[in-house]
Parts: structure tokens; sequence; C-alpha cells
């Protein structure tokens, strides 16, 4: 049989004899489909430095890695950039583990309320915040099943909650009720169950990935990256902090919680090692105390799928923020006055120390 080829006459007739272009106006295929040009939000000099690049706005990004490699660092970081930046940071905590001070120290900026005591009993400033606590009483009563709300609670907040909190956002941004550019920061991806979970009272982790994926496949795939287009008023963003863990029978990273942002996320900064922390701690230490008071970790880009970059390198995450370890020396100067209140004395000269994690604390280290 002979090699088939297109009639190149064919082809030139149809072009001459119809409009291509009327018939997608007049069927309502004539849309946009051009980007904005792309602009980044910076998670500090440190991190810019390492991967030469941030967080792709109109994106979703994927912080990972195991326990304590200095994920949350990058919140913080991209929480104080937003700000600065003029996007309405949402912070959604559904691990209880957003620390003011330490958002503080890195630069994000808010306002405590206290009461008549002095006592601190809120945050307020540029910033939406949303916890399970404030999940469960707001959505706390929706029956996620049947798509009406009971009489009753179900006592805490689930998955389901937070897609239709973030939805609920950005349908209030597109009436301009929400008149700001949204960044989406989620710590973490895998800390809360499902409905049907809650529900059955069975922690079923085949559940919680399957509800993760239909719950966020519209908000991965379609309400953040169309955001992107010309013509659209907001670019959102969504940066997601997600643990692992290794499966050695398949060779394999996994992502606690479900694979949904992994497949969906445009970036992947991976901390870390792969098969065990890939860690070490750095201390202050002073007339024979010490105080542990960040870690130097491995960093690089997993997945770009923006720029094209995958770099890597070493970054240290400390109380204020991201840095460089060649400059830890830098910062121990400039930060000297916090470290001596931490190890409880009034001077002196301190030193660092660097130590590797063990593996006996990779396999116990908090999941």
């Amino acid at each position: 049989m002979g090699k088939i080829t297109p009639s190149k006459k064919a082809t030139t007739i149809k072009k001459q004899e119809f409009d291509l272009g009327s018939f997608k106006s007049s069927s309502g295929l004539q849309n946009n489909v051009k980007d904005k040009e792309l602009e980044w939000i910076p998670l500090g000099d440190a991190f810019s430095e390492i991967t030469k690049c941030g967080i792709a706005k109109g994106y979703v990004t994927l912080l990972r890695g195991y326990s304590n490699t200095g994920k949350s660092t990058g919140m913080y970081e991209g929480i104080a950039s937003c700000q600065k930046m003029g996007i309405l940071p949402v912070i959604i905590d559904t691990e209880g583990n957003f620390n003011w001070e330490y958002a503080k120290h890195v630069g994000v900026e808010f306002t405590e309320i206290t009461d008549d005591n002095g006592e601190i009993i809120n945050y307020d400033g540029f910033f939406i915040f949303m916890n399970t606590d404030l999940l469960e009483q707001k959505y706390g009563k929706y029956k996620h099943d049947e798509g009406k709300y009971s009489t009753t609670s179900r006592g805490e907040g689930c998955i389901e909650d937070i897609s239709m909190f973030i939805n609920e956002l950005l349908d209030q941004q597109n009436e301009d009720k929400l008149p700001y550019e949204l960044c989406f920061f989620w710590d973490s991806i895998g800390s809360i169950d499902c409905y049907k979970a809650i529900m059955s009272k069975s922690r079923n982790n085949m559940w919680n990935a399957n509800s993760l994926e239909v719950s966020f496949k519209s908000i991965l795939n379609n309400r953040i990256p169309n955001s992107r287009k010309e013509g659209k008023k907001y670019t959102n963003t969504f940066v997601g902090v997600q643990k692992i863990w290794y499966d050695g029978m398949n060779n394999v990273v996994r992502h606690k919680g479900g694979e949904a942002f992994f497949y969906g996320a445009r970036m992947i900064f991976h901390y870390g090692g792969i098969i065990a922390h890939g860690t070490s701690k750095l201390t202050a230490t002073l007339e024979g105390r010490n105080y542990n008071f960040g870690t130097e970790t491995k960093l690089g880009c997993v997945k770009n799928q923006v720029n094209g970059l995958t770099l890597e390198g070493k970054i240290c995450s400390t109380p204020h923020g991201y840095w460089l370890p060649d400059k830890i020396d830098q910062y121990k100067k400039q930060n000297k006055n916090y470290l001596l209140e931490k190890l409880g004395l009034d001077g002196g000269e301190i030193s660092i120390k660097k130590e590797e994690v063990s593996a006996v604390e990779d396999m116990f280290s908090e999941d």
C-alpha cells in the first residue's frame, strides 16, 4: 500500500470557501486563550538565589517534604510577600500549627487584639484566616451528601468544607464583593478528614484521597489557572504544603492525603531527602546552653511546568525566614539579641553548630 498524504488541493478549497473565523464567532468559540505576563511571588532572597524563581502567580504550587524540613517557612515568606504586593493571603490552617510569633519575625504584618487584661485574644490584618474550629462553625451543619444544611453540627470540619470555602471566596471576588487578587495557603494537605470518614467515624485514607481529588478538581484545573487569562480581572494563586512518605515497595514518593495536588500543581518544591529527611539541625551554643533555632535542608524544584527551571541547593530555615548556609554567621550577628534571649543569657559570643538528623529521628519524626 502506498503512502497516504493529505490533499493540498482539498485543504486550499476549504480555506477559500469556508470562513472559520465567522464559524468560531457565531458558535461562541472565539475565546481568549492568551495568558497574562508571568509574575512571581518571592519566598525570600535565599529561596530566589537557589531556585531562581518563587511562587508563580496564577498557578498551583506544592511545597512538599518530611516533617520539620522548612516547608512552612515558605508559607510565611509567601504570605509576607503577598501583603507587600497587595495580594490578599487566605490562610487555611488545618494542622493547628500556625505560629503568629514566627510569622511576625518573617515579616507577616498583623495587629494583636487584646482584652482588658492585655491578653492576646485575636489577630487582625490584611489576610483571611481559616482553621478547623472556624470551618466547623461555618460549615459544620452542612450535609455534603445532600447539598443542604441541617440543624445539628457534625462536630468538625472536613475536606469538602475547605473547597466550599475557597469557591465561595472566588464567587464573591467575581461579584466584586472581594476586590483583591487572592493567594490561598493551605497548611497542610492531608491533615483533615473527608465528610464521609467523619460521618461514618471511620478514618479511611482512600476516602480522603478520593474526596481531595473530587472536591478540588475544578479549583486546581479550572478556577486557579483560568484566572491567568487576559481579560480576567484578578489573578489567583494556590500554595499547598504537604508531607510525604516513602513507598519502599514501589520506590516512589507518596503524598499524605492523596496525590491530587501532586498532579494538579504546576510547580513542586521538594524539601529534604527522598528516603530520609536530609536535614541538619542548627544550634546556637553559649556557656553550655543550646538552642535549636533552625534546620539546614536540601531544596529542589522537582516539577516546573511554568518556566522549566529545576535547580537545587541547600537552604537554612530560621525563625526569621530563609537564609543561605554561607550567610548563617551574618544571621547570628543580625539576630544576636533574639538568640541570647532564647538562651536565657545577657551577652557573650554565640557559636553555631550543625548536626545531621539521625535515621532514628527520621523514623520517629512527627508525621
